[in-house]
């Protein structure tokens, strides 16, 4: 049996493994800390709604995206897309570097890019007999988004660079892209890191010896091609003027976002674009609120597990456990190994609490502190925590949720896949900081 075998028959669904996460996450905290039991229970209680907004927002990009694909226009878009690809080494190509493109552009944008695509690409192979193994397809998908951290997107070095930031006053100054996004260590780091997500994915599909496309039997959501998706039915028939309308009412305001703040995405706009367009695009709005439904559905796994692990992050910051833990590693480490012991704790922590800002506030003032102390390059220490952060996302359920709703798959479907790419990956990212700190 091999690996991606054994692992896809005992990997858990994500809500299950959130399930897991979280008793680890309380015994963890039980054993290290003096946390009472009663106030651990009130700190993951009282958690479980501090990512209400940022639910709702997962939720609405996932569903927005789903209706922006099922329109017309965009199916015509992907189709052509998706033809393009008439190699398996050209589809796996055309989705992981589409993936990071986007990825480096707005974190979200990546595995829901990867995910349309994926999805779309493998109909294609349905027809043409293309030797594409689906889940393989949408894991490299989901490999390109592990260079979200070292692009525009980055939620960590952009906060080091704006006035008033958490860490303002321990760094003592700001910390300009220059030094982090710009460097050319990250820069090297971004380039060699697709390559091997490249490599591997391409060794993996050959290891599969497949003479036709793989599909899993029991997808959440069945592959179905849609030959005439500009054809009406009377359930979404309307006047598509009121679409339009709609559509151009949402994206005079997003245009007025640009205008006056400048090239600068985050998840409320890039809702509000998928959002617009969709409208400009659907045919009516009965339409809209149809493939809105549909869509609705493909989310709903996001509103169930996302509380969840906002109640493991309460647990790891509120009791202290995830400070103490940064604050050891710092205290043992050397200016040769700090940037090393950034990455791979980051990493750590980052299965726990996967969010780039939380992370950063809660490991930044100690890893800067230690940084001051040991000469270490204020820059590549911040990168490495991010490195670390993006680094473990492929084997996090939580990250993987969006692309796992858009391509219909289970976690066990490209898991196997995941932690192979998250161990060849470390690679190429520890590289990167060993260089820069020579």
């Amino acid at each position: 049996m091999s690996i991606i075998q054994f692992i896809e028959q005992r990997v858990p669904e994500p809500l299950t493994f959130a399930l897991y996460l979280t008793v680890t996450m309380a015994a963890l905290t039980l054993l290290f800390t003096h946390t009472a039991p009663t106030f651990l229970l009130l700190q993951w209680g009282n958690s479980l709604s501090a990512l209400l907004a940022f639910t709702m927002q997962m939720a609405l990009i996932i569903t927005v995206a789903y209706v922006l694909a099922h329109t017309g226009p965009m199916q015509h878009i992907l189709i052509r897309l998706s033809l393009l690809a008439t190699t398996p080494t050209q589809a796996y190509l055309m989705v992981i570097i589409t993936s990071a493109t986007f990825s480096l552009l707005s974190w979200p944008l990546g595995p829901i890019v990867a995910g349309l695509l994926s999805r779309q690409i493998t109909m294609q192979a349905k027809k043409t007999r293309m030797n594409i193994n689906y889940p393989l397809l949408a894991a490299g998908g989901f490999g390109g988004f592990v260079v979200w951290e070292m692009g525009y997107s980055s939620s960590i070095a952009l906060a080091v660079a704006t006035e008033g930031n958490p860490t303002h006053d321990i760094i003592g100054r700001l910390i300009p892209v220059q030094e982090t996004l710009l460097a050319w260590w990250n820069l090297l780091s971004i380039a060699t890191t697709l390559c091997i997500v490249i490599a591997t994915v391409l060794f993996l599909h050959k290891r599969t010896a497949l003479n036709q496309v793989y599909i899993p039997d029991d997808l959440h959501i069945p592959l179905a091609v849609n030959n005439h998706p500009d054809v009406p039915s009377p359930e979404v028939d309307g006047r598509r003027l009121l679409s339009v309308l709609a559509g151009c009412l949402v994206l005079l305001y997003v245009f007025a976002w640009f205008t006056t703040n400048g090239v600068s995405l985050n998840l409320n706009v890039v809702n509000w674009t998928f959002l617009g367009i969709g409208l400009l695009l659907a045919r009516s709005l009965p339409h809209y609120s149809q493939l809105f439904s549909d869509g609705a559905r493909v989310a709903a796994p996001t509103l169930l597990q996302y509380p969840l692990y906002a109640g493991i992050m309460g647990m790891a910051i509120q009791s202290g456990l995830a400070e103490q833990f940064t604050h050891v590693l710092t205290q043992i480490s050397n200016k040769t190994m700090l940037p090393v012991i950034g990455f791979f704790s980051a990493g750590a922590i980052n299965i726990f609490i996967p969010s780039g800002g939380a992370q950063w506030a809660l490991q930044g003032p100690s890893f800067i502190a230690a940084a001051k102390t040991l000469d270490v390059d204020l820059g590549l220490t911040t990168m490495a925590v991010a490195y670390g952060d993006q680094w473990t996302n492929l084997i996090q359920p939580f990250t993987a949720i969006p692309i796992l709703a858009l391509t219909g798959l289970r976690l066990r479907h490209i898991y196997g896949y995941a932690l192979i790419l998250c161990m060849t990956t470390s690679l190429p990212l520890v590289t990167g900081l060993v260089l820069a700190n020579l």
